[in-house]
């Protein structure tokens, strides 16, 4: 691979003996002579120059392009885009095999081949024809080899150019085994090593983990410690596993198939204290008595001897805060049974404290309950640990913070509390820990590492836990956890963990392409066309044979409408379709209301400029949005297209096809699921593409689609407030709606739909 200067890089001439660099995202001033000397797209290896230290500042700063070779034979160059890239590219691994993104495209672009990809503004220029063959042939799982036998290149020129795609995404090495132990083991030998923070010694730790059982670990396995900030340093560890229990199947079960099984550690050996395991709340909430006797069952599943039935404060405690989020049994500890339950706000909170106060929990351990108020709320709710034995409820109460808002918050409350100094100390320190993350790469048979990443792997605070002791005493701990995930399913990309499946390719290309940040052209109001646009103003002369619509008093009609505020939560969507026609005098009205001309007054460069507008925005004042009526049912007009012309209020028909006048109305149906009926009105919003276009560059289609957005609402009110029925559509079919007006698919063409109903 050989360095050269970027084809978006100009050189400007600053004066005799310094020429300035212009790349897209700044510039550069080097000495003259050596500019000259700077390899162009296509450079051979023996042009490069030599001067190390200022070719590294024109890598760092986007300035180079990459070229990968056939010999001598330039096959591609990968550009840089707005940002320099992260590392300078490098050859392929033989024993890898590579796949084609599923957002990769390949386009011409005036007399370049392009190969691009919406995750970054980079991309990669073609060329060797050759080129192409690869990426075709990357629409299967392959290793340089069998792509150099598909391509005719060389083996060393396919793992150049590979390189060259492996470095932005566009092609990404695929995982071609699972190897999940080795992640595990790794996972415990990091967090051995970086998990505690300042003060914690981590002498007895490896004893204490070799000791526990991790054979049985599966993709969620996770290992935890739970600190402890009373001055003794001492943490206990936890592990996630699969829960080997029962009760995780049957009518009754309520269990997670994972239990967190916890060991303490004393003098290096870990004994087991418990598991905790999470419980699976029902999809439709349980009867008071069918909640119980799950609850039983699960209790009767875990091997512990309590029960619900035969414990009244611990049946009112789950009758009032609803079915525990974790049950944990304790064997070491007089067969004490755990309940964690979600506290989501102040009012659960004071309803805890009774229930707590009326089985008899020491008023010590209940006093303190008003401090926890401004750790209350957020989406993972507060947690309140209570222990149940046999006969009633235990002395002891815990409360688990998970949200880093709460934790930060926790200075204070510690104060509140009356936390010992030296605790709150120690706990801040481990609070303030920032996460660790990395990536762990699968080995080769030779020992060397490849580039198929095995897992991620991330160390982060889980919660921290404040318990109130039966003497009175507040006691807070801290729980750092440690997790893998999994990246080396067979078959699986980087590619497939790290953007969400939920992304299609044209959403991520048509979202990078029209907002900054990964495109490399202009975007705005460029006005890069001659052309011009669509008359702003509308003539109010209708045109021969339009059908006159009845004259609606827009200032009058609006006076009766109730309050904005009323029709904003009134507005709903209504798909009724089977009540009586809608009187054309209404449609009238709706049309009148959404597209009457109100004068503007602009302001541009010191002159003020009339212009005619509408009642909802449009970039450039362009309004280049028509409404196209298919009417249905409408008393007082015969069924068919047409299009509103607001300046004259009148209605033209539109020739097209009736078959596909029909079929663009079924859509309505068919995209609300409203079955064989149909809407009295379909409004199509159809956009005159051009009219924005001559304008604005890079984001026209999506102005439009803001446009319709804007549309829709200012319909859906408006309807709303004449008592209408309206319900805007998903999508349409452009290319009936193009064969049922007439019009050019490519020049005015429907962008969005809503239709129109009376309300019974």
């Amino acid at each position: 691979m050989v360095l050269g200067l970027s084809p978006a890089v100009t050189i400007k001439s600053a004066d005799a003996n310094w020429s300035e660099l212009v790349g897209p995202s700044g510039s550069l001033v080097v000495p003259a002579d050596f500019a000259s000397t700077l390899p162009v797209n296509g450079a051979t290896p023996s042009s490069a120059p030599a001067d190390h230290n200022l070719m590294q500042k024109l890598a760092d700063g986007g300035f180079l392009a990459v070229t990968a070779y056939e010999g001598d034979t330039p096959l591609a160059t990968l550009v840089p885009g707005i940002n320099p890239l992260p590392s300078v590219p490098v050859d392929a691994s033989l024993g890898t095999a590579y796949r084609l993104s599923r957002f990769a495209y390949l386009h011409r672009t005036q007399r370049q081949m392009l190969i691009e990809i919406p995750t970054t503004s980079a991309y990669i220029q073609i060329h060797d024809p050759r080129v192409a063959a690869v990426a075709a042939a990357l629409a299967f799982d392959q290793t340089p080899t069998a792509l150099s036998t598909a391509s005719g290149l060389s083996v060393s020129g396919v793992c150049e150019l590979v390189g060259l795609m492996r470095a932005i995404g566009i092609a990404v090495p695929v995982a071609r085994g699972l190897n999940f132990v080795p992640a595990v083991e790794s996972l415990i030998s990091w967090f051995e090593r970086e998990a505690l923070p300042r003060g914690f010694s981590h002498s007895g730790r490896v004893v204490g983990l070799d000791q526990i059982p991790v054979e049985g670990a599966d993709l969620n396995f996770q290992v935890g410690f739970e600190m402890h900030h009373d001055g003794s340093k001492r943490t206990d560890i936890g592990v996630l596993l699969p829960y080997a229990g029962v009760g995780t199947t049957g009518p009754l079960a309520l269990l997670d198939p994972d239990g967190f099984y916890e060991f303490d550690v004393t003098e290096d050996v870990g004994s087991f204290m418990g598991v905790f395991v999470r419980l699976v709340w029902p999809q439709e909430p349980l009867e008071l008595q069918a909640q119980a006797l799950s609850l039983d069952e699960t209790l009767r599943a875990l091997g512990a001897s309590s029960r619900l039935s035969t414990n009244p404060d611990a049946r009112k405690l789950v009758d009032g805060l609803g079915l525990p989020r974790m049950l944990g049994v304790l064997p070491g500890r007089s067969d004490v049974v755990r309940m964690i339950f979600n506290i989501p706000d102040i009012a659960a909170l004071s309803l805890a404290g009774q229930l707590l106060a009326d089985a008899g929990v020491p008023a010590a351990s209940l006093i303190n309950f008003s401090a926890i108020e401004p750790i209350v709320g957020g989406p993972s709710p507060l947690r309140i640990a209570v222990d149940m034995t046999n006969t009633g409820l235990g002395s002891r109460v815990g409360f688990e913070v998970f949200t880093p808002q709460a934790i930060a918050l926790l200075a204070p409350v510690m104060t509140e509390l009356g936390v010992d100094q030296q605790m709150q100390e120690s706990v801040l320190v481990a609070v303030a820990e920032p996460d660790k993350e990395r990536t762990i790469y699968q080995d080769n048979s030779d020992g060397s590492v490849s580039d198929i990443p095995i897992a991620h792997q991330r160390i982060s605070l889980i919660h921290v836990k404040i318990g109130f002791e039966e003497d009175g005493q507040v006691v807070v701990k801290t729980y750092v956890v440690a997790k893998s995930t999994a990246l080396d399913e067979v078959g699986k990309s980087v590619e497939d963990s790290d953007i969400p499946k939920s992304w299609e390719f044209h959403d991520l290309l048509f979202h990078s392409k029209t907002r900054d940040g990964r495109v490399r052209s202009k975007l705005g109001g460029t006005a890069r066309f001659t052309i011009r646009p669509h008359p702003e103003e509308p003539s109010t002369q209708p045109v021969p044979g339009d059908i006159l619509l009845p004259s609606i008093d827009i200032p009058n009609v609006i006076a009766g409408d109730p309050p904005f505020g009323m029709v904003l939560e009134k507005r709903t969507s209504i798909r009724a379709w089977d009540g009586p026609e809608l009187p054309v005098v209404k449609l009238a009205e709706l049309l009148a209301r959404v597209m009457h001309l109100i004068p503007r007054s602009v302001e541009m460069y010191g002159q003020v400029e009339e212009r005619p507008g509408r009642i909802y925005p449009s970039g450039g004042g362009l309004y280049e949005i028509d409404i196209v009526v298919f009417a249905s049912r409408v008393a007082g007009l015969a069924p068919g297209a047409y299009v509103y012309r607001q300046g004259s209020h009148s209605l033209g028909a539109l020739t097209g096809e009736l078959e596909y006048q029909q079929k663009v109305i079924f859509g309505a149906s068919e995209a609300t699921g409203g079955g064989m009926s149909r809407p009295q009105v379909l409004l199509v919003l159809a956009a005159r593409y051009p009219d924005i276009a001559t304008k604005y560059e890079g984001i026209a289609y999506s102005l439009m689609l803001k446009h319709v957005g804007v549309m829709m609402a200012t319909i859906q009110y408006s309807a709303t407030a004449m008592g209408l029925g309206s319900v805007p559509l998903g999508t349409g079919d452009s290319d009936a709606f193009a064969l049922a007006t007439g019009l050019d698919y490519y020049t005015q063409g429907s962008i969005g739909e809503i239709a129109i109903s009376p309300l019974d």
